[in-house]
């Protein structure tokens, strides 16, 4: 796919008015049943615990299948291995044909769509019939599946009945009942007449050579017993060593799907159907299927599973989640992604299937925020996965000319960096205006703000001295959009440590953080930029460092240390600088003491608070900034969904202007309903977005740092 018609497609789904009326329906449905079946729960404790076992399972693969396979053979099932999708699709029309099966119900299985079954099943001069009410849709209008739980989440309900209408010659209103009850006459015969069911499996226990089969409407059920036999097709990182790891799975399946406690039918196939009741006799083929065959598909599995860097794909339980959560995937849906996995973990599933070319595209539009992570019940690290994955696409395709330019030759040298700000700001009167220009590729940069007339550096001295007992040495590290953009919140961030009893050293010479550059997959440059930082002197000097940007403190914290890699001097270095890190808001807390006692007024109105995606997703601080606004005299109102991405993202919405204009505006959105008249955020780079959106809606609310607003308020 081209780039051009990959941004066409991002632009229809966008001015779709069907599927953004959808795609709103079903994720707020979503997010509303997930939180009340999740209360009261130990969800962390659930998550590990799933993880721990898919993991052990994942180092133990060829045996469970070994075993799986010995069990189920025992029982009388017969159990195959194939390595594509062509040779699964070849087997399965073969065993059809020796029977004399011409008419075959599907329930349903991503990995059909994966291998294209029934493509290849209907070439073959098979009637095919999909009996899950979502595929049923979709297989009626001649279109795939944009979701892994919710095939036709893409399809408002008005859609659906004039789909049904035409599929089945009935009129049918466009009311949700009466749309399945029509499914219900048309679908239910098929079952009866039918002569093969194939399913997929949600897990495969080995040892007792068990599938299970997990659904609500009933339909897996009647595929899996009502034809005289079943076909499943399985992957094997659905293989778990017993029906106690297989509980583990249960427990969060449904409620991470699908925001139910349980899903109406959770069915454990094992072997076919047999008796007994003859003079206690066992003979195969009672009532339900006499035969049971089930074919394991590799389709670039097992080199997933060799591969340390991307092998965590493989604990993904296939429940959807990370999906209904995705800011990206809330503002296109799935088919802009392709046609058979979706999301960040799509594009990590799809490179291994069809290789890294067949997912450029996709994995660029990932914004890396990491909610996806946050609720995935396998606590799958996707953003780090996409930006592996954009890493080894770049390595092997090479990079744009401009990334290049602007990564390496420009932010990868600090000291060209500074010289070219330096410009730019004495410039910007002349090139600013440029931005405003009706050119589609310059729409990214309409919302930059202007830069600082003076840096941070500029303002104030090399050293701020302790307003009270001085308590220790913390050296600021300011970060590209403090220095050069927002350096007030800088001054404010060093005027409250001050105040706290902390010397503050503004560090010198530093860089950026290197994660503009590492969230593109140049970790190259990422490198560079933390070797420079390593070797100032300023960082290492102090008690603590603190800043003001979540994302340099994910840098600082977390990256450099993988970067650089053990076993060199700076690996020492990347160590000790990784101990003393904190963002500003959570050294205030955590460090420096802060408490009411430390403000004079008790009632300054209601704020509200944007969760910037590093901060809480990437560190888990979320109570710390809302305690200092308490403690400042505001009463903090939440706005749905604060955790979710502002669409700032870094440099996402430069090169994906579209996407983040609609995450921004839902996000505004969120904010306008408080009724609060000032979004506090920890954020420089969500202030840039959050600022010129409300600009752009006109709106008389205030977007401030925690540290202007908190600093301002003290009475010491």
């Amino acid at each position: 796919m081209t780039e051009r018609n990959f941004r066409k497609r991002i632009k229809d789904a966008i001015s779709d008015p069907n599927l953004q009326t959808a795609l709103e329906r079903a994720t707020s449905a979503y997010w509303k049943n997930r939180v009340e079946v999740l209360e009261g729960l130990d969800y962390d404790a659930l998550r590990s615990d799933l993880r721990a076992r898919k993991e052990s399972a994942l180092d133990q693969l060829p045996a469970l299948f070994q075993r799986f396979k010995d069990e189920a053979e025992r029982i009388g099932s017969n159990v195959y291995e194939v390595g594509s999708g062509d040779e699964a699709c070849r087997l399965i029309s073969d065993l059809a044909h020796a029977h004399g099966f011409k008419k075959i119900v599907k329930a349903k299985s991503m990995v059909s769509e994966e291998i294209e079954l029934n493509r290849h099943l209907l070439a073959e001069g098979f009637e095919v019939t999909e009996t899950d009410l979502g595929e049923w849709i979709l297989q009626l209008c001649g279109e795939r599946p944009s979701n892994l739980t919710m095939p036709a989440m893409h399809k408002t309900r008005e859609q659906v009945a004039e789909i049904l209408s035409k599929g089945t010659g009935e009129d049918v209103a466009a009311d949700i009942p009466a749309l399945v009850n029509l499914a219900r006459r048309h679908i239910r015969q098929a079952f009866i007449d039918a002569d093969l069911g194939i399913s997929g499996a949600n897990i495969a226990i080995a040892d007792t050579g068990t599938l299970v089969i997990v659904s609500n409407e009933g339909n897996a059920r009647l595929v899996t017993s009502l034809p005289s036999m079943h076909i499943a097709i399985v992957t094997y990182e659905k293989l778990l060593p017993s029906l106690d790891d297989a509980g583990s799975v249960l427990k969060l399946l449904s409620k991470c799907g699908t925001g139910q406690k349980m899903t109406s039918y959770v069915s454990f196939i094992t072997g076919p159907s047999r008796t007994s009741d003859i003079e206690k006799t066992l003979t195969l083929g009672c009532y339900g299927p006499s035969e049971v065959h089930i074919i394991f598909i590799d389709n670039g599995r097992m080199q997933l599973l060799r591969d340390s860097e991307f092998r965590e794909a493989l604990c993904c339980i296939k429940c959807g989640a990370c999906l209904s959560m995705c800011p990206v995937y809330r503002t296109v849906g799935g088919h802009v992604f392709g046609n058979r996995y979706f999301g960040g973990i799509g594009a990590v599933l799809e490179s291994f299937i069809s290789g890294t070319d067949s997912v450029a595209d996709i994995a660029d539009i990932c914004t890396a925020c990491g909610r996806c992570t946050t609720y995935c019940p396998a606590k799958i690290d996707i953003p780090r996965l996409v930006l592996a994955l954009r890493r080894r696409i770049g390595e092997k395709n090479g990079r744009p000319i401009l990334q290049q330019a602007v990564l390496r030759g420009l932010l990868g040298n600090p000291n060209l960096f500074e010289s070219a700000i330096n410009i730019a700001r004495k410039t910007q009167s002349v090139w600013s205006p440029l931005k405003n220009l009706p050119i589609p590729w310059l729409s990214g940069l309409r919302n930059a703000p202007a830069l600082s007339n003076i840096p941070l550096r500029e303002r104030i001295p090399k050293t701020t001295n302790a307003e009270r007992a001085r308590k220790g040495i913390v050296a600021f590290y300011s970060g590209c959009v403090i220095e050069h953009v927002y350096p007030e919140i800088g001054e404010s961030a060093v005027r409250g440590l001050s105040k706290m009893g902390w010397d503050v050293t503004l560090a010198a010479n530093t860089g950026c953080c290197g994660y503009p550059a590492l969230i593109k997959g140049d970790t190259e440059t990422a490198c560079t930029l933390a070797k420079h930082n390593l070797q100032v002197d300023d960082l290492f000097a102090a008690d603590y460092v603190v800043t003001a940007c979540p994302t340099c403190q994910t840098a600082l914290k977390d990256e450099f240390a993988k970067l650089i890699g053990d076993g060199t001097p700076l690996s020492d270095k990347a160590r000790r600088l990784s101990e003393k890190v904190y963002t500003w808001s959570e050294f205030m807390v955590n460090i420096a003491g802060v408490s009411e006692a430390d403000f004079c007024t008790s009632n300054r109105g209601a704020i509200t608070y944007h969760d910037p995606c590093h901060a809480r997703h990437g560190q888990g601080i979320i109570d710390e900034p809302r305690n200092l606004l308490k403690f400042a005299g505001y009463s903090v109102v939440e706005m749905d969904q604060s955790d979710a991405c502002c669409g700032f993202a870094g440099s996402y919405s430069l090169s994906h202007p579209d996407i983040a204009d609609e995450i921004s505006e839902r996000k505004i959105a969120n904010i306008v309903k408080t009724g609060a008249s000032i979004v506090a955020t920890d954020c420089p780079g969500c202030l840039i977005r959050l600022r010129a959106v409300l600009a752009a809606n006109r709106s008389s609310i205030q977007a401030r740092h925690t540290a202007e607003i908190v600093t301002e308020s003290f009475c010491l």
